[in-house]
């Protein structure tokens, strides 16, 4: 097998700044898991990139590069496109992505600017070339489960070893301190999240009330699902590192073995 590893991977700021004990306890996660990867690419999936209404989107260019301001720090870095591995993901995934095709005006080579849901996760790994990707949100969690069945099965097929790192912070109504208010289905979302990661099998959040993820207000519940259809595909099991809520919004650290 050449994909590595299934990283669930959290992407809030509280992660590098750390202003609580959680924050230490997940940096210290995320660090020890990224020091054991040896994949030549990552592939990364992130909620707040581009996003398409109904497929994932997957963008085309020769850098990206991240600017990232924090409240301690800001992350800088530029990293390759695997464009190669792009192209193949397009073509394998037809009908659940979408190609974002971004060219430089200048003549100069074109670089795109990371969202902060890629370029927190990937500041605990060492450099490597990237596929950047975007979520989509669409109802169709079938799609969202064949898209990672698909996209796994031809990772897995490269002659190099890839990393597929689906970046997620769960529910976001922990606290009437936070921006969305308060629902008790937070609980309850961050609950279903863990046992399942701990049983080693995402199906049962798969198969959860819309009402729920509707309250309980993931940013990446569909990235679960994708990362339901990786499992599923590759007879791999979850295994949970870590979580913790900070304030208001919810972290999990995972991989797969």
């Amino acid at each position: 097998m050449t994909v590595d590893w299934i990283y669930l991977v959290p992407h809030g700021d509280e992660i590098i700044d750390m202003p609580s004990e959680g924050g230490r306890i997940m940096n210290e996660k995320i660090r020890e898991l990224a020091e054991m990867d040896e994949a030549d690419s990552i592939v990364v999936i992130s909620p707040h990139g581009l996003n398409l209404p109904e497929n994932f989107s997957v963008v085309n260019t020769e850098y990206f590069y991240a600017n990232t301001k924090l409240k301690t720090t800001t992350l800088r870095g530029h990293w390759k496109n695997d464009r190669p591995l792009a192209e193949k993901i397009l073509k394998a995934t037809r009908g659940f992505s979408e190609e974002a095709r971004f060219v430089s005006y200048s003549g100069k080579t074109s670089r795109f600017p990371m969202d902060f849901g890629t370029s927190i996760p990937l500041h605990f790994f060492r450099k490597k070339p990237v596929v950047m990707m975007g979520q989509t949100r669409t109802a169709d969690r079938k799609k969202l489960i064949d898209f990672g069945k698909a996209l796994y099965d031809l990772c897995d097929a490269e002659e190099k070893h890839i990393g597929i790192l689906l970046s997620a912070d769960q529910a976001h109504t922990h606290s009437e301190a936070g921006p969305y208010g308060f629902s008790s289905d937070a609980k309850k979302y961050e609950s279903v999240v863990k046992d399942c990661l701990k049983k080693g099998s995402l199906e049962e959040l798969a198969r959860i009330d819309d009402a729920i993820v509707k309250n309980a207000k993931p940013d990446s519940f569909w990235n679960m699902c994708a990362m339901h259809g990786m499992l599923t595909c590759s007879g791999r099991r979850a295994v949970y590192d870590y979580g913790y809520v900070e304030v208001y919004f919810g972290m999990i650290l995972a991989h797969s073995a």
